[in-house]
């Protein structure tokens, strides 16, 4: 199933550093390297990452 809105990691990032965006990607990379395979954190990571790119800093 596709995701019709974003999450709202989304809403958030516009108004965050880019600083705070890569923290927290990171922080997601490492809970899913420890197991953790949350949909909720890999859709926040995956709207992170199109902010970020949006921002052309990833």
């Amino acid at each position: 199933m596709f995701r019709k809105n974003p999450s709202p990691a989304v809403e958030d990032s516009k108004s965050r550093s880019s600083d705070d965006l890569r923290r927290e990607y990171e922080l997601i990379n490492r809970e899913r390297a420890g197991g953790g395979t949350s949909p909720g954190a890999i859709a926040d990571q995956n709207d992170i990452a199109r902010e970020l790119e949006r921002r052309g800093e990833l």
